[in-house]
């Protein structure tokens, strides 16, 4: 899926978090890219497509937000790419404000909105090459992208 595809714009940030395995450990956790509809997780090879997990992201006042993910994908050694199931308009506000200070946190103090519509392309562009990379990274957005169904 190409950004022209895209329901919420991306955002290459490294959070901390927490997931939950499904026999209830806690593991530390990165979330290395992360959108209100999904996020790209540390590996972990005990995680399949298909698995559900809940994830605890920090909120700015300490609190924790909990997340139930979806794993759409797996990146070999790299990463698990989920989305986050039946948030709420409310989580994604929490979320919006977790990626807006981390913004701040990390010195982008962009005032880029998490509910934006990413740009559209523009039809006279050129097509772009595919590779490797642009594969995975069009397979990533389309997971950061689905809808919460």
């Amino acid at each position: 899926m190409g950004i022209e595809q895209r329901r919420h714009i991306r955002f290459s940030l490294d959070i901390a978090a927490v997931r939950y395995t499904k026999y209830g450990e806690a593991v530390e956790t990165m979330v290395h890219q992360i959108s209100i509809g999904g996020c790209l997780t540390e590996w972990d090879e005990g995680v399949y497509v298909g698995d559900e997990f809940r994830l605890l992201i920090r909120l700015p006042n300490k609190n924790f937000l909990p997340l139930t993910c979806k794993a759409l994908y797996k990146f070999s050694d790299n990463g698990i790419g989920t989305k986050f199931i039946d948030i709420t308009q409310f989580e994604q506000e929490l979320l919006a404000s977790v990626i807006s200070k981390t913004l701040e946190k990390q010195g982008l103090p962009m005032q880029i909105d998490p509910f934006a519509q990413p740009r559209r392309a523009s039809v006279t562009e050129a097509p772009r090459v595919t590779d490797r990379h642009r594969q995975r990274d069009d397979i990533l957005e389309e997971i950061l992208s689905v809808g919460n169904n």
